[in-house]
């Protein structure tokens, strides 16, 4: 997984970075298909600290999870958890199409009404003929 971390308007300390850093790779636990993530750090013109942090998945998929506050650290939790939730959404999204398609192991699926086979029709038949 690829993680790009950028600043605009602000100057990024080595400790910021780390820490977005670390947050971005913990997404990783939750879905193994992200392929990168791009983190903006950004000092908007209101005096907050706005973050947009975005995930692109192996399906084309992306992700976008944005926040602001006062404190970078803040901020940056925020748009992580926002984006956590979007990226395990999409998680259970595929694993429960996934299951639904599943085939079963060759065994025939019960019909749910009670339709008479080909050889029960047949077999009906030729007991209508006999008496």
């Amino acid at each position: 997984m690829k993680i790009n971390i950028s600043g605009r308007h602000v100057s990024l300390d080595s400790a910021t970075e780390q820490y977005a850093r670390d947050k971005a790779e913990k997404l990783g636990k939750y879905f193994s298909g992200i392929q990168h993530v791009d983190i903006v750090l950004n000092h908007g013109n209101n005096k907050l600290n706005q973050v947009e942090a975005s995930v692109v998945l192996g399906q084309g998929a992306r992700l976008v999870g944005k926040a602001e506050s006062e404190d970078m650290k803040a901020a940056i939790d925020q748009a992580d958890s926002k984006l956590t939730k979007q990226v395990r959404r999409f998680h259970a999204k595929l694993k429960a199409h996934r299951d639904r398609t599943r085939v079963t192991d060759g065994a025939p699926v019960p019909s749910e009404d009670n339709e008479a086979t080909y050889e029960q029709v047949v077999r009906e038949m030729l007991e209508e003929d006999v008496h």
